[in-house]
């Protein structure tokens, strides 16, 4: 926070804001969407407290001597919601109201909350994929259903416990702690917007901070909600992009030609992307898709296989697990395997959840994860 003595007047703070007027997806009437500054919901402004706000904005500092008593009772009533201060370079003030970027301005808010969040706690992150792919002209699609950030390893767990009190809960995870754990799911309370603090991008060879440090390097700045947040660069994005696209995923099978194809376009529409794949170690999960941007056989050779690359390819759950499960020191695999034998009870009743088996039985929830786990290894067996 600034320690600059106060001014005589108020300003306006915020952790993002949007100009909805006129907006199909709000009542007449709705103004201002923004996000406090205390932990708390989104919050909508409306008539006279717009109007008093916009003027913050406009013409700050609106001292004490030139509002009304009613308009101080709205601007206490503000101060406690954390929408005002007088202090000008408050790190949250708000200079500028500029109307939704995104199709979803709630979505937009998390952006600007999420980038808020992680600056106050000095952490650096880049946010990936989503919109941002589409304003870059990478992609077709605009929308996204979550926001994927990515911040220094040593910090995921800071930043994930610190976007708790603003209304998420990360999801258990049995991994984590281990080195195959990558992203540290928040599920939104009352949002509808899960966030994904990823501590590191899976289908690369460098090493996890490395990497970061790579795409953070040239990092291009977008305004959502009023709040800059840093995205990679075009041809930084589309290798992530088309990393992700080929992932394998569990049970599927091996790539198909459609899901190489979208890689390729990705690739294909930034210029640079063949050097930053070399650059970020991508080459060997990307080589017949960076086929078309490079010289005959400059490809050739061992470009190094992730670490969490094969497993992921496995035929079933059970079976990928315990490819992950080798892959970890000898000293924590026996721990590990009873976590995924018989799990803790949040772990137990999450699995529960996605398995869509309404139970708060710890126990049931228990026996019934093994049942489809041993269900899963015995049918991939066959």
């Amino acid at each position: 926070m600034s320690s600059s003595p106060p001014a005589d007047g108020w300003f306006a703070i915020a952790h993002g804001a949007l100009d909805v007027r006129g907006s199909a997806l709000f009542d007449a009437g709705a103004e201002i969407l923004m996000v406090p500054t205390d932990p708390g919901d989104a919050l909508c402004l409306v008539g006279a407290g717009a109007i008093l706000w916009r003027r913050l904005i406009e013409r700050a500092p609106v001292g004490d001597g030139d509002l009304e008593p009613a308009e101080r009772e709205m601007l206490a009533q503000m101060s406690v919601a954390g929408l005002v201060s007088r202090d000008p370079s408050h790190p949250a003030r708000v200079l500028r109201l500029d109307p939704p970027t995104l199709s979803s301005p709630l979505h937009e808010l998390v952006y600007a909350l999420t980038a808020r969040v992680a600056a106050q706690h000095g952490i650096p992150c880049v946010f990936t994929k989503g919109p941002a792919l589409f304003l870059q002209g990478l992609r077709e699609r605009e929308h996204s259903g979550d926001v994927d950030v990515w911040c220094d390893p040593a910090q995921g767990d800071i930043l994930a416990a610190a976007l708790e009190p603003w209304g998420w809960s990360r999801e258990p995870d049995p991994w984590r702690g281990t080195s195959v754990h990558h992203t540290a799911t928040m599920t939104p309370h009352g949002w509808g917007c899960e966030i994904d603090v990823h501590r590191r991008f899976p289908g690369l060879t460098l090493a996890d901070a490395d990497a970061l440090a790579i795409v953070l390097r040239d990092a291009e700045p977008m305004r959502f909600a009023g709040v800059e947040i840093r995205v990679p660069r075009a041809d930084t994005h589309a290798v992530l992009a088309a990393v992700h696209a080929v992932r394998p995923v569990i049970g599927a099978g091996p790539r198909t030609r459609a899901t190489s194809d979208t890689a390729a376009l990705l690739l294909a529409r930034a210029p640079g992307s063949l050097d930053r794949a070399r650059e970020l170690g991508a080459v060997g999960v990307l080589r017949d898709e960076l086929a078309p941007l490079a010289p005959p056989g400059s490809l050739d050779g061992d470009h190094g296989v992730p670490r969490d690359w094969a497993w992921r390819a496995e035929s079933s759950r059970a079976r990928a697990y315990w490819a992950a499960l080798r892959g970890e020191p000898p000293t924590t695999r026996a721990g590990l395997l009873l976590r995924f034998v018989w799990p803790p009870d949040d772990i137990a009743l999450a699995s529960a959840r996605r398995a869509g088996e309404a139970t708060d039985d710890p126990d049931r929830a228990r026996r019934r994860r093994l049942v489809r786990g041993l269900r899963e290894w015995l049918r991939a067996r066959g």
